[in-house]
C-alpha cells in the first residue's frame, strides 16, 4: 500500500501505544496488586522456578489466564524477579485490548470517522479508569477475558462462527464471568449454533485441562465456591438494603477487616441468579429474532454484563471494564459514532467507586449507583430487543364509540 494510504493505520497504532503507556503509568506506578499476592503468586513462583507442575497445581480458579500470560510472565520473571512478571503479564494483557481497539478504529476508518473520532475511541477502550483499577488491584486476566468476549462477539456477527466460539471459549477459561456471553452468542449463531458449541466448548476445556489434569480437586472446589458470595458486599448493587445491621470479619475469623453482611438468600442465590438472567435475556432476544437485527446483540450482551454487576455483592469497578468496553464497540461497530454513552458511563463508574464512594455513606453511594445504572439498563433492554413505545393515544381509540370515549379521544 502506499504510504499516504498506511499513514491513518499508523497514526491509529501510535495512539493505541499512547493510550497503552497511559494505562500502563496509571496503572503500575505504584506497586499495590494486592489480589496478585494473594492468589495468583505461589503459581507464578513456581513458573518462573520451572516447577511447572506446582505452577499447575496452585493456580487459581482463573489459572487458564496465566497460561496465556506464561512466556511474557517467564520473560518478565527473568528479568525482575515476581514484579516483572506481573508487569509484562499486565503489558500481554493490554496488548490484547490494543488489538481489540485497533480493529475498532479500522471499523472507524472505513466509515470516514476523522482522527479526533478514532483518538477518543481508543481513550474509551484502552486508558479507561475501570481497565486501570484492574491491574491496580492484581487482575490483569479482567481485561484480557473482556477483550476476548467482545472481540468473539464481533466475529460471530460478522460471520466469523469458528474464529468467534474459539476466543469465547477460550475467555471462560480465562474468566469464569465470560460463560455470560454464551447464551446469548448460541442464540446469535443462528444455522451454526452445533459448529459454535462444539468448537467453544472444546477451546475451553482444551485451556482448562493442565490445571484440572494437575489438580482436579481443587479446580471443583474453587469453581463451586465461585456460586456463593458470603463475605464480600459492596453498596453499589441492589442488593445494599438487604445487608446485616452487624459488622463480620472478612477472611476468616482472625481477620482485622470488617464489613457488613449478606443475608442468606443473598450469599446463596445472587450469584446463581446472575447466570439465569444471562439465559433469559438470551431467550428474549430469541423471542424478538424477527424483529432486532444481528447487531443488537452486542447491546443486549452490555446490557448482560451491566446486570452482572448490579446483582453481585462482590461488585468492583473493574467489574464494569467489561460492560464498558462492549457499549463502546456498539456504539463504534453498529451505532458508527464515537462512543459518547460509553465515555459517559465511564465517568459514572469513576464516581460510584472513587469520590462517591469515599466521601459519602453506604447507603447514599447505592442510590448514586441506582439512579444511573437501573435506567441505563432499561434503556439497553427497550433498545436491544425494539421493543414498541407506548401510545395512550391509540389505545383510547379501541375503546367502545360512545359517546364519553369518543369525547376523550377528540381531547
Amino acid at each position: 500500500m502506499p504510504m499516504r494510504s498506511r499513514l491513518p493505520g499508523l497514526a491509529d497504532a501510535a495512539i493505541a501505544v499512547a493510550m497503552a503507556g497511559v494505562l500502563y503509568y496509571l496503572a503500575l506506578r505504584v506497586r499495590l496488586w494486592e489480589d496478585f499476592y494473594v492468589e495468583s503468586a505461589p503459581a507464578v513462583r513456581a513458573l518462573i522456578a520451572g516447577r511447572l507442575h506446582s505452577f499447575l497445581t496452585l493456580a487459581p480458579v482463573y489459572g487458564g489466564s496465566l497460561l496465556l500470560q506464561a512466556p511474557a510472565s517467564l520473560l518478565g520473571g527473568a528479568i525482575a524477579g515476581l514484579d516483572g512478571a506481573y508487569r509484562f503479564g499486565s503489558l500481554f494483557c493490554i496488548g490484547a485490548l490494543c488489538a481489540l481497539a485497533l480493529c475498532l478504529a479500522r471499523l472507524q476508518r472505513a466509515d470516514g470517522r476523522r482522527l479526533p473520532a478514532r483518538l477518543l475511541a481508543i481513550a474509551v477502550v484502552v486508558a479507561n479508569p475501570a481497565a486501570s483499577w484492574a491491574l491496580k488491584e492484581g487482575h490483569p486476566e479482567e481485561i484480557l477475558a473482556a477483550a476476548m468476549c467482545v472481540g468473539g462477539m464481533l466475529l460471530l456477527l460478522r460471520g466469523r462462527v469458528s474464529a468467534a466460539a474459539i476466543l469465547l471459549g477460550l475467555a471462560v477459561a480465562t474468566k469464569q464471568w465470560a460463560l455470560l456471553a454464551l447464551p446469548l452468542a448460541f442464540v446469535a449463531a443462528a444455522g451454526e449454533r452445533l459448529r459454535f458449541s462444539i468448537l467453544a466448548g472444546a477451546s475451553a476445556a482444551l485451556l482448562a485441562a493442565p490445571m484440572a489434569l494437575a489438580n482436579a480437586g481443587r479446580v471443583i472446589a474453587t469453581n463451586r465456591g465461585l456460586s456463593a458470595s458470603p463475605d464480600i458486599f459492596h453498596p453499589q448493587q441492589i442488593w445494599w438494603a438487604l445487608h446485616l445491621y452487624y459488622m463480620r470479619p472478612l477472611g476468616g475469623p482472625t481477620s482485622t477487616i470488617f464489613g457488613p453482611s449478606p443475608v442468606a438468600f443473598v450469599a446463596g442465590y445472587s450469584h446463581p441468579l446472575i447466570v439465569l438472567c444471562a439465559v433469559l435475556l438470551a431467550l428474549a432476544y430469541w423471542s424478538r429474532r424477527r424483529r432486532v437485527e444481528p447487531s443488537d446483540a452486542l447491546l443486549m450482551l452490555a446490557l448482560v454484563l451491566l446486570v452482572r454487576c448490579m446483582l453481585d455483592p462482590w461488585n468492583v469497578i473493574y467489574y464494569q471494564f467489561p460492560f464498558l468496553l462492549c457499549l463502546a464497540a456498539w456504539e463504534i461497530a453498529t451505532r458508527r459514532r464515537a462512543p459518547l454513552l460509553a465515555l459517559l458511563a465511564s465517568g459514572l463508574v469513576w464516581l460510584s467507586f472513587r469520590p462517591v464512594n469515599l466521601g459519602s455513606s453506604g447507603d447514599a453511594t447505592d442510590l448514586f449507583y441506582l439512579t444511573w445504572a437501573l435506567p441505563a439498563a432499561l434503556l439497553m433492554l427497550w433498545r436491544s430487543l425494539r421493543l414498541p413505545r407506548p401510545r395512550p393515544l391509540d389505545a383510547i381509540r379501541r375503546l367502545p364509540h360512545d359517546r364519553g370515549a369518543a369525547a376523550l379521544a377528540r381531547r
